[in-house]
């Protein structure tokens, strides 16, 4: 809340020790207490002297609202320079997965030098340590007159939204999507058409043109033939990131992510890989933001990606977010569209979506993204805590045992259903999954 110019506890001391000072300097009879109290009494009195008489205007600002994961933004201040005004001190408070340069986060500056026409400039450098939505603020902004006598303190209420654009992940692929369906693209297509594959040689038709004709072959047989390809297309990709629960504690300085951190991580660098291959990738969170991203191709396509997955939040467990979960899953899949789902496993929608997709005819994947450090029952018991929210290490290490077993049976499930579960980071798992399923026949009933 603004307050006016009003004395500090430095202007009261000095005016007490002065006045004391000269007392018994005069009581005393002592002329050199009361020289010793002349520089007390003279600060203080110049420092009511120079007064500030007006507040100074105060804009709070940040250089970017849109950053990547590891780099850095500047929370600015700008304060006027009104007369009378020395110092500026201002703080912002900076939270776990944010480093601010200075690491208190305190900055100051002088209004010596700065013309009345322009603001003297406070600016604190903050560190992106982890993706998402990052609010700065409110920042303490405190103001001092000539010698500190006088101060003015203001708290600026505004509040910015900085959003830490997550780093795709490594993810790399030779096998192609099953039944693609898009009109170009870089996929061998089971049709023939305009492409570059070769399929075979035939006899000249009305309608073929000339450009195909082989003349070596025509020459040798003396009739025409011409040369015909393999049709190229391109594959829908969806990637439904399970948002539900957040399993694990983030640990940047250890290398260490929760479930959601790989869930984000391969979401971002599936994106990448299928986008380089001419393919058309769309998102859907479930849960939290619930955020929809439409299946487009292109260079800019990544960049939507990841904004979204910079927005992506844990679900609250409101009443909104279940209803909305609900319209969301419910939404239709396009036919020929490869469904990857990222989670944890610890939730039951995503695993029911994915098995109604597939008995629907639809190609899904489900990418296990718990962290490995939690995968097994000997994980370590304050991470067991963290993740379970139990105090007692004993029932928590019981609860997540119990939990495990429960993956597990879900993830036999889905297999029964021809749903596969790969964990995120295997090496070639992906590429057996999806050279498996080309190898199945297309129709739902048969794939059933």
């Amino acid at each position: 809340m603004t307050t006016g110019w009003r004395p500090t506890r430095a202007l009261g001391r000095a005016l007490a020790v002065g006045l004391a000072v000269v007392a018994v300097g005069v009581a005393s009879g002592r002329g050199d207490l009361v020289v010793v109290a002349v520089p007390l009494l003279g600060a203080a009195i110049w420092s009511v002297v120079t007064r500030p008489r007006t507040l100074p205007r105060v804009a709070a600002s940040l250089d970017r609202l849109t950053v990547h994961e590891g780099e850095s933004f500047t929370w600015r201040l700008d304060v006027e320079p009104v007369p009378g005004l020395r110092e500026v001190v201002g703080h912002l408070p900076s939270d776990r997965w944010s480093r601010s340069t200075p690491a208190h986060g305190h900055v100051a500056a002088s209004s010596d030098g700065v013309p009345r026409s322009e603001m003297v400039p406070v600016g604190v450098r903050l560190d992106a340590r982890r993706w998402g939505q990052r609010r700065v603020g409110p920042a303490q902004v405190a103001a001092f007159g000539d010698l500190g006598g006088m101060v003015w303190t203001d708290a600026a209420p505004r509040q910015d939204v900085v959003t830490a654009i997550p780093r795709p992940g490594h993810f790399s692929s030779r096998a192609g999507l099953p039944h693609p369906s898009g009109l170009v693209g870089a996929h061998r297509s089971n049709r023939q058409g305009s492409g570059s594959e070769l399929a075979d040689l035939r006899p000249f038709r009305t309608g073929d043109r000339l450009r195909r004709i082989n003349w070596p072959v025509s020459l040798r047989t003396g009739t025409l033939h011409v040369t015909t390809t393999h049709a190229d297309q391109d594959a829908e990709v969806r990637l439904v990131v399970d948002a539900l629960r957040d399993v694990g504690v983030p640990d940047p300085e250890a290398g260490r992510g929760s479930s959601l951190d790989i869930a984000v991580d391969a979401a971002g660098a599936l994106t990448a890989h299928y986008l380089s291959t001419g393919d058309r990738v769309g998102l859907s969170v479930l849960g939290g933001t619930l955020l929809e991203v439409p299946a487009v191709g292109g260079h800019h396509q990544l960049t939507r990606v990841l904004t979204a997955l910079g927005r992506t939040a844990p679900s609250g467990g409101s009443l909104r977010e279940e209803r909305a979960l609900g319209a969301q899953l419910r939404r239709a899949v396009p036919p020929g569209a490869v469904v990857v789902i990222l989670s944890a496993l610890v939730s039951a929608e995503p695993l029911a979506h994915a098995v109604r997709l597939a008995r629907s005819g639809h190609v899904v994947i489900v990418v296990d993204t718990l962290p490995p450090h939690l995968a097994t029952p000997d994980a370590a018991p304050e991470d067991v805590t963290a993740a379970t929210g139990i105090e007692d290490r004993r029932t928590a290490s019981l609860a997540w045992r119990l939990r495990l077993l429960e993956r597990e049976r879900e993830a036999r499930r889905c297999a029964e259903a021809g749903v596969p579960v790969v964990p995120w980071g295997a090496d070639g798992a992906i590429d057996t999954v999806l050279r498996g399923i080309a190898r199945r026949p297309r129709t739902a009933g048969a794939a059933r």
